[in-house]
């Protein structure tokens, strides 16, 4: 794998490396990560924690929601409400049952009448908020390449002011500078099970 590979191709030859970890090993690293993230100050301080509902391969956030709930952080996963144009809404949860399967099979929150949608750190009074960024690749300027559908660098350039971090097992780290466009946005920091990224 090397520099000269476009970002469809490193996105589908990580993705198959992905795919290749052992349940067990997935695990284990999505643990790892967990361990380290919940040490970090971002993590501690935040207020609201904006996080999506893995699915497949990706490094686990069920332990991530499960102790935010338990700590009383207000928690928002994302649910796709515009596919074409890329665009999502952060609603709240109290408890990770209520994330139903929805667009591509991916656990997502449901849209009701008095469903808390995140509207922007102001109603935080100043509190950090912390946005868990998923990603197919990285590199080590944290260059990221997502799933194509530009969800989050949408969602990221009306919301400058949260901090993000990306989380990605080692695997998904490549040691050439991805590509990057203009829209294109850099999480602060990115978690591995062996690393801390900034």
């Amino acid at each position: 794998m090397g520099v000269e590979m476009t970002k469809s191709e490193i996105r589908k030859e990580i993705i198959k490396k992905r795919d290749s970890l052992s349940e067990e090993e997935q695990r284990t690293k999505s643990r790892l990560i967990f361990e380290s993230l919940v040490q970090i100050d971002e993590y501690k301080e935040a207020a609201g924690v904006l996080v999506y509902a893995s699915l497949g391969s990706e490094v686990r956030t069920d332990d991530i929601i499960l102790d935010c709930l338990a700590v009383g952080k207000k928690v928002y996963c994302p649910k796709v409400t515009d596919r074409k144009n890329g665009q999502m809404l952060f609603v709240r949860i109290n408890s990770i049952d209520e994330l139903k399967e929805g667009f591509a099979g991916i656990r997502e929150p449901e849209i009701i009448e008095n469903s808390e949608i995140f509207r922007g750190i102001a109603a935080f009074n100043d509190h950090h908020v912390l946005v868990l960024v998923p990603g197919v690749a990285f590199d080590y300027s944290r260059n990221r390449i997502g799933y194509n559908g530009g969800f989050y660098d949408r969602f990221l350039e009306k919301n400058k002011e949260v901090k993000t971090i990306a989380l990605a097992y080692d695997l998904q780290v490549v040691d050439f500078e991805i590509p990057s466009e203009e829209h294109d946005i850099k999480p602060d920091k990115m978690i591995t099970e062996n690393a801390l990224i900034s």
